[in-house]
């Protein structure tokens, strides 16, 4: 099974969809674990194979005329402080 993990924009409802199947769902979930786990500040670059990553898939979801496919997150996890 493929993973499905993509992110897309629209800009006129102003809305970003995140679209993912079960394999895109427990790499989100590992990832937030280890950060979790981590706390420390931290950032991360999550891109399309077409960007030179392969974190997020490129194969759009939504076909909506004005649905753009996102190609680059950035992921910033900030140090629990409390």
């Amino acid at each position: 099974m493929k993973k499905v993990l993509t992110i897309e924009y629209s800009e006129e409802g102003e809305t970003v969809e995140l679209h993912l199947n079960k394999k895109g769902a427990e790499f989100l979930r590992n990832y937030l674990s280890q950060l979790i786990e981590k706390n420390s500040n931290s950032d991360s670059h999550w891109m399309t194979s077409d960007w030179g990553g392969d974190e997020l898939s490129d194969d759009q979801q939504n076909l909506n005329y004005d649905i753009k496919l996102i190609n680059h997150l950035k992921i910033m996890y900030w140090e629990d402080t409390d």
